[in-house]
């Protein structure tokens, strides 16, 4: 049985790069560094798979990290041992390295410093490629992976159990705001089985159409640090379906829901139809600016 994933998004204080992109993920891999010498090829998997959508958004490329490797494999191994997907780890357990994903980042010896988030994400049922496919297929475990900037990546897999770290400049460094699904997307999954993400993001709904969203980033904080540091809100949106008519949708941001933090999100009530076109707009307002992004995008068919 699949467990559904989960996710923690925290935030500690203490240039996008050029890439052509054919319109859908598969046709914007491309991965140009892993960042040192010898990582795991479930590290290279995973990044790889992450950088198609990096480079979709048109968001710089990540690279890993050696320490943050280690730390996300040790985790990934302990989820393996206990039998269960978890972000917290009990000393009296066998393969402890540090209860939650930063004291994990310290004792793999990496060197946390003022001015970063650090976040992390689970899941279990998938090879690499596919837990990503899955983490970007949700809401809130999408966050971190459309972060406007980013430092540094560890990446671990223990049989079907995933675990990645990201660290990220805290505050982003630029204003800059990112629709996804992005303008021109083709082979967009039609469904999001909202029950199999903790928390849900529609509760009493199931199965979803497939999430729209848009993440922002500042050069400064000027909002609470620990639930919308960017001030973020969801002014106005509009879902247009292949009829010409509205779709029906649910709306959040981090002034109804603090598990966003950084994120809008637009989640239709209904699965897409498979192989139209749909057009979202989202207006937003976030450290002193307002703008509207649009994403006309093209659902897969069998």
């Amino acid at each position: 049985m699949t467990r559904p994933p989960l996710f923690m998004l925290v935030f500690g204080l203490a240039s996008c790069d050029e890439f052509k992109t054919e319109g859908d993920v598969e046709g914007s891999c491309g991965t140009d560094s892993y960042g040192y010498s010898s990582p795991s090829r479930a590290a290279k998997e995973g990044l790889e798979r992450t950088n198609c959508y990096r480079n979709l958004m048109g968001l710089s490329r990540g690279t890993l990290d050696r320490e943050l490797d280690d730390a996300s494999q040790a985790h990934a191994e302990y989820m393996e041992d206990i039998g269960t997907i978890t972000h917290q780890e009990s000393s009296s357990v066998g393969g402890f390295t540090g209860e939650w994903v930063w004291d994990r980042m310290d004792s793999a010896g990496y060197d946390r410093v003022d001015g970063s988030s650090w976040s992390e994400v689970v899941a279990f049922g998938f090879d690499p490629g596919g837990a990503v496919d899955g983490w970007m297929g949700t809401v809130y475990h999408r966050i971190p992976f459309t972060m406007v900037e980013w430092s540094d990546l560890g990446f671990g897999q223990a049989d079907l159990f995933a675990s990645m770290s990201f660290v990220s400049p805290y505050p982003a460094g630029s204003n800059r705001a990112v629709i996804f699904p992005v303008d021109g997307q083709t082979d967009v999954p039609t469904s999001f089985n909202s029950d199999e993400e903790i928390p849900d993001p529609a509760p009493d709904h199931g199965v979803v159409g497939y999430p729209i969203t848009v993440t922002v980033g500042a050069d400064d904080v000027t909002g609470d640090s620990s639930v919308n540091p960017y001030s973020l809100e969801l002014l106005d949106w509009v879902l247009i379906g292949p009829s010409g008519g509205e779709v029906e949708v649910l709306v959040a941001d981090p002034t109804t829901d603090d598990h966003l933090n950084i994120m809008a999100s637009m989640v239709p009530v209904d699965p897409l139809i498979e192989g139209e076109e749909y057009e979202a707009e989202m207006t937003v307002s976030w450290n002193g600016e307002e703008r509207t992004l649009f994403a006309l995008f093209t659902t897969a068919s069998d």
